[in-house]
């Protein structure tokens, strides 16, 4: 955990925890690793959850293609399916344990009520204005930039593949790369993490975990520091393994 700094608003998040939109597809999966995540606050870990677009973005990238929309329209819109996303993780039929939040200071205040905070990123994007306005920005990007925000010192990434694949490989169990560096996740270009997420990473002192949130367990592994099935991203030299 990082350490206070005299005079600056100190939130104390363990990791980020990115919830992957395709994730939504099956509701009994992401009530279940709702469930985990709550757990894993429960254990001690003061958690924020960035939500991906799901299926509000599907919707918004079909007419994207039907009819290509301007930057900016683009832009809002899946900021808002972000939104609509995070709503609906949070709603009581899912679980009582997450709280959805616009600002920072609605974070904070979740944790100390004991709640998980998902972040409604929408609003900070629009008034901070931190990424481009380019489909090659999506919600791992957002994730990773508000870890840094928050000085988490973790991000990790729930997907709905075990992790990063060696190229051409995803899905072969033996391809699966357990620890990689960021630099080489960046060199590697669009994997199951987005390349500008990967860029940031590499350029902030950041620790990051692709996982498949279809086995919610492995998340806490992963937070409790233990071995888990997933992919290690860190600031140091590549290594690869499974």
């Amino acid at each position: 955990m990082r350490s206070q700094v005299e005079g600056f608003t100190y939130y104390g998040i363990d990791a980020v925890v990115k919830f992957g939109g395709s994730l939504t597809r099956d509701l009994a999966a992401t009530k279940l690793l709702i469930e985990g995540i709550a757990a894993c606050a429960q254990l001690g870990h003061r958690l924020m959850v960035i939500p991906g677009g799901g299926r509000p973005d599907k919707a918004i990238e079909e007419i994207d293609r039907e009819q290509p929309l301007a930057p900016e329209t683009a832009h809002r819109a899946t900021a808002m399916a972000q939104d609509q996303t995070g709503l609906i993780l949070c709603d009581r039929g899912f679980s009582g344990k997450l709280r959805a939040c616009e600002t920072l200071r609605e974070c904070g205040i979740a944790l100390d009520d004991g709640l998980v905070p998902v972040i409604l990123p929408a609003r900070l994007l629009a008034d901070l204005d931190p990424v481009e306005m380019t489909w090659d920005v999506t919600s791992d990007a957002i994730a990773a930039w508000f870890a840094w925000l928050v000085d988490a010192p973790r991000i990790g990434i729930l997907t709905d593949v075990d992790g990063v694949y060696k190229p051409g490989s995803v899905g072969i169990k033996s391809e699966l790369i357990a620890n990689i560096s960021a630099a080489d996740l960046l060199a590697m270009g669009h994997t199951s993490v987005d390349r500008c997420a990967a860029a940031w990473i590499s350029s902030r002192d950041l620790e990051a975990a692709v996982i498949n949130g279809r086995h919610p367990e492995r998340l806490r592994q992963w937070l409790q520091g233990e071995a888990f099935v997933g992919t290690r991203v860190s600031n140091g030299a590549h290594r690869e393994g499974n």
